[in-house]
């Protein structure tokens, strides 16, 4: 009976311990909800996800603040039809979060087609209306 009630108790530990907290499951999501809103060029999405001194750095070394990140995406030369964000790796802190993960995409530019991989990672802070991006630097792999 002992040894039930361990096994039972370190199973737990195993799954609770490995699993998102609440905070970086909403992060997570709100990560979702930006590429969601990169591929259709929701710009009422992307001014509630923006932080309003947000920073967008690309991995040509370009810096953009909330509107040219916004306007890229709305009138720039890329058009994303696919984007995810895979091997996620999310830390909380406080009210701060970062998510690093490969930035993976298939896109048009100036009509042509291509393919973007590339290494991302995001600042998020916590505010009353929920997370918003704070800062983004985008890297070449």
């Amino acid at each position: 009976m002992v040894r039930v009630f361990m096994l039972n108790i370190l199973l737990f530990l195993v799954t609770t311990g490995y699993g998102q907290s609440k905070d970086e499951k909403m992060v997570s999501g709100q990560l979702d909800r930006l590429n969601k809103a990169m591929v259709d060029k929701n710009k009422a999405v992307l001014e509630d996800i923006y932080h309003a001194n947000m920073w967008y750095g690309h991995s040509n070394g370009r810096l953009d603040d909330k509107q040219a990140a916004i306007k890229d995406v709305m009138e720039g030369p890329v058009d994303f039809i696919t984007l995810e964000a895979a091997d996620r790796k999310i830390q909380v802190v406080d009210k701060n979060a970062t998510i690093r993960f490969i930035f993976e995409a298939k896109a048009t530019n100036n009509g042509l087609e291509q393919t973007i991989r590339i290494g991302v990672m995001t600042v998020w802070k916590n505010e009353k209306s929920g997370w918003k991006l704070f800062a983004r630097q985008a890297y070449k792999l």
